[in-house]
């Protein structure tokens, strides 16, 4: 392969990085407009990463984790968002690993693994280490049961999240990418 051909290349993959990253961010701070947004975008963004695992691999969907994650951290509206994408943006990346587990119910209880230890260090994060005294006294006020529910609902929603990553593969091979000449040559 020439220099030239091998630039292109590269130009177009961090073009296509950029691009996605650039995307999540501008949705990330969206986010901080609607209330539930806090949970819905962060996998919004996480779903953009699968076309860059896809094309260039894990490292590059890290690395674009990685800047996301960074950016709306240091400059993001939703602190809670921005967390929630740091602890959990990172699933689509994970699951393909995960799915090589043979052993369906350990394969359920890792993914359920992940997800609730990801949302325990968030939260013990967010409410200890950064005094955020509002998210502990929301929390208490819940209840138990009320608590219990929430956690129920994240569950809920994280396992529907994983069976939605699977179509999400298949639109993006099948409907977008041949549209995408860039990728071709």
């Amino acid at each position: 392969m020439s220099n030239r051909s091998r630039g292109r290349k590269q130009s177009a993959m961090m073009a296509f990085c950029g691009l996605s990253a650039a995307l999540s961010v501008v949705l990330m701070f969206s986010g901080g407009l609607i209330p539930v947004a806090t949970y819905c975008v962060p996998m919004v963004c996480g779903i953009l990463l699968l076309p860059i695992l896809i094309e260039y691999g894990k490292k590059m969907a890290w690395t674009t984790f990685a800047a996301v994650a960074l950016i709306t951290l240091l400059i993001g509206i939703d602190k809670e968002a921005a967390f929630f994408y740091l602890f959990l943006g990172y699933y689509p990346i994970l699951k393909w690993e995960i799915e090589r587990i043979k052993n369906k119910p350990a394969r359920f209880a890792v993914k359920l693994a992940v997800f609730n230890i990801s949302i325990a260090l968030m939260y013990m994060i967010l409410g200890i280490l950064l005094n955020m005294d509002a998210l502990i006294e929301e929390f208490t006020q819940m209840g138990w049961m009320l608590l219990a529910a929430f956690i129920v609902l994240l569950n809920v929603c994280m396992l529907l999240y994983d069976r939605l990553l699977v179509p999400m593969v298949f639109l993006y091979a099948n409907r977008i990418r041949p549209k995408l000449r860039f990728l071709r040559g």
